[in-house]
Parts: structure tokens; C-alpha cells; sequence
């Protein structure tokens, strides 16, 4: 991937970008639900850059994927005890199959463990082979264990692997 990618932290203004980027209905075919409304993005959006969950035990941290200055999708991490992250990604229908995801994910596991973050987890829907690959290009394994969602669970420890 040759075109400047960055990571910009979540913010609620993102939401107006951010819907045209989710609009396409085929990017929920996997992963369920449908293109949110930009008040909808908006909502979610003020509840994420608060950084923490109700209860405080989780700690949020939302990126958006741009590519030469363009929103092209969304990262995500919820860490506990700043140990152990989940982690997610989004990239719009428009720029999928170009390298963006894995490159996104792979600077984002950097931040973690910049952070501190030694444990990084996916869930993956199986058989949604450009998630697999986007979890094993980014150094994740898959386990065999399925959560509630039937969602396989992918990992990979950075305490001991060089980024």
C-alpha cells in the first residue's frame, strides 16, 4: 500500500465523512445490521470518544482510517485491564481489496503495544475470507474458539513478537 494511511482519532464532527463511507449495505451482509443515519453515527460516535466504558473497565480507543486525507473506514480496540485488547476494523466497499485493513490493523496493534497492550484479540465470522486474512496478515492466529455469535476468535501476544 503506497498512498499516506493514517489513523486519526475518533471524533463526533468524523460522523458527517463516516456515513458516506458506511452507506454501502453490503458491507453489513457479514457482520448484520445496515448503513447507519449520520444522526446515528453521530450518537455512537459521542458515546465512543468518552474512552471508557459505563463502568470503567474498559478502555475505548477509535481510530479513523484515511487514506491521503480521505476517510476510508474505522479501527477499533477495547482494552482491559491494559493488557488484553479486542480489536476491529472497518474499510469502506470503495477501497477494500487494496491492502488498507491489514495495513490499518498492523499500525494499530503498534499503538497498543505502545500502550502497553501484550494480548490482541479479533472475532472473525467464519468463512469471511478477507477478514481472516486482514487478522493473519496483521500476525493473529486463529484459535478454534467460537464466541456466542459463532464469531471465531483470532490472537496474537506482543509481548515477546517485534511489530
Amino acid at each position: 500500500m503506497a498512498a499516506d494511511l493514517r489513523l486519526d482519532p475518533l471524533t463526533v464532527a468524523d460522523a458527517e465523512e463516516m456515513t458516506v463511507v458506511l452507506a454501502d449495505s453490503e458491507l453489513y451482509r457479514v457482520i448484520g445490521g445496515s448503513p447507519p443515519t449520520e444522526e446515528e453515527l453521530r450518537g455512537r460516535y459521542e458515546r465512543q470518544v468518552v474512552g471508557r466504558s459505563a463502568d470503567g473497565r474498559e478502555e475505548w480507543l477509535n481510530w479513523i482510517v484515511r487514506v491521503d486525507g480521505v476517510a476510508v473506514g474505522f479501527v477499533q480496540a477495547s482494552v482491559d485491564d491494559h493488557s488484553r485488547a479486542v480489536v476491529a476494523w472497518v474499510i469502506g466497499t470503495a477501497w477494500q481489496g487494496q491492502g488498507i485493513a491489514t495495513a490499518a490493523a498492523r499500525q494499530m496493534l503498534a499503538l497498543l503495544a505502545d500502550r502497553g497492550v501484550t494480548t490482541i484479540d479479533a472475532y472473525v465470522a467464519p468463512g469471511h475470507l478477507a477478514s481472516e486474512l486482514v487478522a493473519a496478515r496483521a500476525g493473529l492466529v486463529a484459535t478454534g474458539e467460537h464466541d456466542a455469535n459463532g464469531e471465531q476468535r483470532w490472537t496474537r501476544s506482543l509481548s515477546t513478537e517485534p511489530m
